[in-house]
């Protein structure tokens, strides 16, 4: 019985830890503070393909991951 009061115990202890942890609520990897979602156009399959796709494209400062919403899709958003 102990053994299951500890288990049960250490598992409300995960469960409150995660719940009180500090999450990023907005669906995206780009931490810059001048963010824009002006020219998000197509699908983001990775941090590094975007860049390279908005520079192809004549955007100077590249492009980050990042989404609106939490339900919306992570698109490639282009930074002028």
């Amino acid at each position: 019985m102990s053994g299951t009061k500890t288990l049960v115990t250490c598992f409300l202890v995960i469960i409150l830890a995660v719940s009180l942890s500090n999450h990023n609520v907005l669906a995206s990897d780009a931490e810059i503070e001048d963010f824009s979602f002006d020219n998000c156009n197509t699908r983001c399959y990775g941090s590094d393909e975007c860049n390279n796709y908005c520079i192809r494209a004549g955007f100077k400062n590249g492009g980050h991951c990042g989404s609106a919403c939490i339900p919306c899709p992570v698109k490639c958003c282009c930074q002028k």
